[in-house]
């Protein structure tokens, strides 16, 4: 009987571009003379998680890792470790595949009779738009802490400066090209420190996302379905539309898991995703035939925050409310043609 496949076997045989190690397929890209500084710092990058490899893989570096992205197996691991006993040997078949492709995209890859394990496979400008929101969010998150508006105000240009990158990968990609310089930011910044927990969060949500329609069988060739108990009914009975319902609440559900202690930064990041992704939907408040509303997502997740406490639901529906209609106001006045946030 011929061996099944493992999903990371699957994804270099299916995917164009599919690299086993997607952090040092970046840097092999990267051309010492033109940017020595980003070569040597991502050289340097590469040998931290090998050595962070041998320490978990009992010498074994970078092998046996649960994605060929060294961020993206941490967080996986963050999961396994966190997670019921029921869940540990499930969350080892997982594997998630990044790829160097435009698109904001991340999904579930259904499940092949000659493979074994769950895929899914990411373009890496998922993870760049989730770290470019996070940054965004996190200027306002930190202002909010700070009195004098004046002060403020002279974070606007830092925000209005990620949205343009949001929006427009070109002027990103120009301003790489003019040569990254040697990072002066205060590590120990408030405002950083909000950035990575948003950015941390926000991944895990999106991957608990994806897991979820794997766990709850949407993934399944014969088309079974369990779908979790918590969803909007009301809202449709599409049952693409249901299925995304369900995997938000099961990605929702894995991420609070480890919650030791109440962080609105957490909770807060799977609202700044949907945010994320309206910034690519022109009409969030209608729907598709395959998925929901992202205004229904939104008040769905919203909805999830507030059974967990509502007060805290309520102070992150002011944040969102603010960014949003910020947004809308920086882009032409007028970037979606209803506030379908609130």
């Amino acid at each position: 009987m011929k061996d099944k496949k493992s999903a990371k076997e699957r994804f270099l045989d299916e995917f164009i571009g599919g690299v086993e190690d997607f952090d040092k397929h970046l840097a092999e890209e990267i051309y010492k003379d033109e940017n020595p500084y980003l070569k040597n710092n991502m050289i340097k990058i590469l040998e931290e998680q090998e050595d962070f490899g041998n320490v978990i893989n009992l010498g074994l570096g970078r092998e046996m890792w649960y994605s060929n992205d060294f961020f993206i197996n941490c967080l996986i691991l963050d999961f396994i470790t966190e997670a019921e006993d029921d869940l540990v040997d499930e969350l080892k078949q997982i594997w998630v595949g990044m790829l160097g492709k435009p698109g904001v995209n991340a999904e579930a890859i259904n499940m092949d009779e000659e493979s074994e394990g769950y895929l899914i496979k990411m373009h890496f400008e998922m993870d760049l738009n989730i770290q470019l929101i996070s940054e965004l969010v996190a200027y306002h998150v930190y202002g909010m802490q700070i009195k004098d508006m004046s002060e403020r105000n002279k974070l606007l240009p830092e925000m209005a400066e990620l949205l343009l990158y949001l929006l427009n990968k070109e002027a990103l990609l120009k301003k790489a090209k003019e040569g990254a310089k040697e990072d002066q930011v205060d590590r120990n910044s408030p405002r950083l420190h909000i950035a990575s927990e948003l950015n941390e969060a926000g991944m895990k949500f999106v991957l608990g996302h994806e897991i979820g329609h794997h766990f709850l069988k949407h993934t399944e060739s014969n088309g079974k379905n369990i779908v979790s108990k918590f969803i909007p009914t009301d809202v449709t009975s599409n049952q693409f539309h249901l299925d995304e319902f369900a995997a938000d609440n099961f990605g929702f559900n894995l991420l609070i898991r480890g919650m030791k202690e109440r962080n609105d930064n957490k909770l807060l990041a799977p609202l700044m995703v949907i945010l994320m992704l309206a910034i690519y939907d022109r009409t969030p408040e209608e729907p598709s035939q395959c998925h929901p509303s992202l205004r229904d997502r939104y008040l769905n997740l919203l909805s999830r925050v507030s059974e967990h406490n509502e007060e805290v639901a309520f102070g992150l529906q002011q944040i969102f409310n603010y960014v949003a209609t910020w947004i809308n106001n920086t882009v032409h006045g007028s970037y979606w043609k209803t506030e379908w946030w609130k």
